[in-house]
Parts: C-alpha cells; sequence; structure tokens
C-alpha cells in the first residue's frame, strides 16, 4: 500500500526592490507610449507612401499630428 506524503507547502515571497520597481514602471511606460506611436507611424506612412484618394491622405495625416502629444500624456500617465 502506497504511503501518502505529508507535502509542506512552501511559498516563494519576493519583495521587489525599488530599482526593479523602477525598471517595470519605466517598461509600462515604454509599452503604453508605443502602444500609441506605432499607429502614428503607419498612419504617416500611409499618408504619405500609399496612393489612395486625398482626402484619405490628409486624413490619416491630420490623425498622425494628434498622437505624438497624446502618446506622450500616456506614456508619462502614472498608475494610481
Amino acid at each position: 500500500m502506497a504511503r501518502r506524503r505529508r507535502r509542506d507547502v512552501s511559498y516563494d515571497i519576493v519583495t521587489r526592490t525599488e530599482r526593479e520597481r523602477r525598471d517595470d514602471d519605466i517598461a509600462a511606460r515604454r509599452r503604453r507610449y508605443f502602444a500609441v506611436m506605432i499607429p502614428c507611424l503607419v498612419l504617416v506612412l500611409f499618408g504619405f507612401l500609399v496612393p489612395a484618394p486625398t482626402p484619405w491622405r490628409l486624413g490619416a495625416l491630420a490623425v498622425a499630428s494628434v498622437m505624438p502629444p497624446v502618446a506622450a500624456i500616456v506614456g508619462n500617465r502614472r498608475p494610481w
């Protein structure tokens, strides 16, 4: 008959250092910034390189011109 062993449950508690928390915060900010800036760059490329009707191209460039300040605001927003 197989004997059951009693397992000792141990928890691995890791306390993040200040530098690790800061690095995680910077990485999260970069992800948020690039989440807005990559579509902005795609719109700029569309506006200049795609042979689409002129109103579409101008509309894409108009939207892209607003996105860099929005990306800066979103990227530098601190979590509550």
